[in-house]
């Protein structure tokens, strides 16, 4: 899998106690760029660091920049171009370092990322998605700032790169599954190089204009291939005998390059059929010391449980632990807690609930949600219509919408501080190019929210997640969508990075009770769990996007329909 989740994979040569020095010599995932004098820019550990000429100690080009990658040197050797992330934002940033000082040349917070220079040095060609649907290139001008659009066709072209004289533009593009090297001459029509099914990347002039390279994924390994710019045009496979990392070539001059691969800095001679090693060494500060903290058991407040006992009759449960459904099982609930799961049977003076051939699943729990500012007891039921039954975020209200909501008379989801247990690491993924989302967006529950604001573009490529990775937490914080909305992208987005439906569904269920110290009352349908259950019409295990299609709710043990929710809603909107 040749992109993961990871954004960076770092193999240390030496890595010593706590507290002490490390030193990195090898990296997976660096994009060198040299510079004419032979000093390499890499990006390394979330900042920009120089290699000297030939390799050795490496000194760092920006301070604690955190997600700083991609850098590539002025042509006077100046100045470094990078991309990197900062409150969200993924922005275009300038390291000068004559002068030491960092400029932030993105103007929004549109998604740009690969800033190349024009060989004036004056300007800076770049990707941005300014809509979600797609990145198109932009050209700015530093000196005035101003900024224009060179490109714009459907999907995405990225990765552009000025020949040598400033008059070539190279550039990728990909749309609906297909890739294009795409050359657009001074004054000719754009032509396309190459298409394919299979990923290319990473295109690089020769200095002389000959030929240009660039990277194509294949099955099990990547290689370098070039298209010689002869009439008619050749396509070659330059090398494929070494583990590229998908970074442009770095040319010192026409017959001299510097790449990654083999998780180093590599140099070789373009008629050489072997290359060699740049080592390097950069050497990381200690970080502070910290203390472990013991992992506490959260308390769950019981509010106004109901008396009494109910029956859910399920002919199809998931719950919410296994990989499968559970058939014919009766579901009994006492003062809002699941007292029994067990065969079908009678329950004579009990009120029984059987919802024919719908899908039974425990409440669905979104561990880190942004909540927004004119959140509303009313937006409850609204919350519930989506099978949201456990929401954790920060509001000046919260206690009180936790009380409420609670209740028969204004039910919603029950309102968990965030008390920063969860790590740092749990991180929302899906953005405006995930499967689904675009009819999440047109669903009931989107209009009623008055979702129109288009979701914004978070990744260059889709998210992947290891295989074997089964105890991911979905949390919604950063995607940018209504609570609940929020949930049910991310839920489409593991489904698309590679989890099973099921994997997904307990990512927003026991796996999100446990890691917010839950567990075994949240997440579950067993005894001893809270009675929040989620009917819905469809086979989530077959296709999670059915998890939206939620019929009914019990939250707190109590039976709600959707129907009498949205009625409950509106007619709330409609008096104020």
């Amino acid at each position: 899998m040749v992109r993961a989740i990871a954004l960076a994979c770092l193999l240390l040569l030496l890595a010593t106690n706590t507290g002490a020095q490390e030193t990195l010599t090898r990296s997976a995932s660096m994009s060198p760029d040299a510079a004419g004098d032979g000093r390499i820019a890499i990006d390394l550990a979330g900042d920009i660091w120089i290699v000297p000429p030939g390799g050795g100690d490496a000194t760092r080009a920006t301070a604690d920049q955190a997600s700083a990658s991609r850098p590539r040197w002025s042509p006077d050797g100046q100045r470094i171009a990078f991309q990197s992330t900062e409150d969200g934002a993924h922005s275009i940033w300038v390291q000068d370092l004559s002068g030491n000082r960092l400029h932030r040349i993105s103007r929004d917070e549109a998604f740009e990322m690969h800033p190349e220079w024009h060989p004036d040095a004056e300007r800076l060609v770049y990707a941005r998605d300014e809509t979600g649907t797609g990145f198109d290139l932009w050209e700015v001008d530093l000196p005035t700032g101003l900024h224009w659009r060179l490109s714009h066709r459907p999907g995405d072209e990225t990765e552009a790169a000025w020949s040598s004289d400033g008059r070539d533009l190279l550039y990728i593009h990909h749309d609906q599954g297909s890739w294009s090297l795409i050359l657009r001459r001074h004054g000719e029509p754009e032509e396309t190089l190459l298409s394919t099914t299979d990923r290319i990347a990473a295109p690089s002039w020769r200095p002389d204009g000959s030929l240009v390279t660039f990277l194509r994924v294949l099955e099990s390994s990547i290689a370098l291939e070039m298209v010689i710019l002869s009439e008619p045009r050749l396509l070659r496979t330059y090398a494929d005998n070494e583990a590229f990392t998908l970074a442009p070539v770095s040319w010192l001059d026409r017959q001299r390059m510097v790449y990654a691969a083999n998780e180093g800095i590599r140099r070789r001679a373009f008629n050489s059929w072997t290359s060699g090693p740049i080592p390097f060494r950069v050497t990381l500060e200690p970080a502070p010391v910290v203390e472990p903290v013991l992992a506490e058991r959260r308390e769950l407040e019981l509010i106004d449980e109901p008396p009494g006992r109910l029956i859910v009759h399920a002919e199809r449960l998931f719950d919410g632990l296994g990989d499968g459904y559970l058939d014919d099982r009766d579901i009994v609930i006492e003062g809002g807690r699941i007292t029994s799961v067990g065969p079908h049977d009678d329950h004579d003076g009990a009120i029984v609930i059987d919802m024919g051939d719908l899908t039974v699943l425990p409440g669905f729990i979104d561990a880190r949600a942004a909540l927004p500012a004119d959140l509303s007891v009313h937006t409850g039921a609204l919350l519930l219509t989506m099978g949201v039954t456990t929401l954790v975020g920060d509001t000046g209200d919260a206690a009180n919408l936790n009380q409420v909501w609670s209740s028969k008379q204004l039910p919603g989801p029950r309102l968990l501080s965030d008390d920063g247990r969860l790590s740092a690491e749990v991180v929302a993924i899906a953005d405006s190019m995930t499967p689904g989302v675009a009819e999440l967006l047109r669903s009931r529950q989107a209009r009623l929210f008055g979702a129109h604001d288009p979701v914004p573009r978070r990744f260059a490529d889709p998210p992947t997640i290891e295989i074997g990775s089964t105890s991911r937490v979905l949390a919604s914080r950063g995607n940018q969508l209504r609570p609940g909305l929020a949930l049910h992208a991310e839920l489409r987005a593991l489904a698309a990075a590679g989890l099973e439906p099921a994997q997904a569904l307990r990512a927003a269920g026991a796996n999100a009770a446990a890691a917010l110290g839950l567990d075994p009352f949240l997440g579950r349908i067993s005894v001893g769990a809270v009675a929040d259950l989620v009917f819905v019409d469809g086979d989530p295990l077959e296709e999670v996007a059915d998890a939206l299609n939620v019929v009914a709710v019990v939250r707190n043990g109590r039976f709600f329909s959707v129907a009498g929710l949205i009625d409950r809603f509106e007619s709330a909107e409609t008096v104020e």
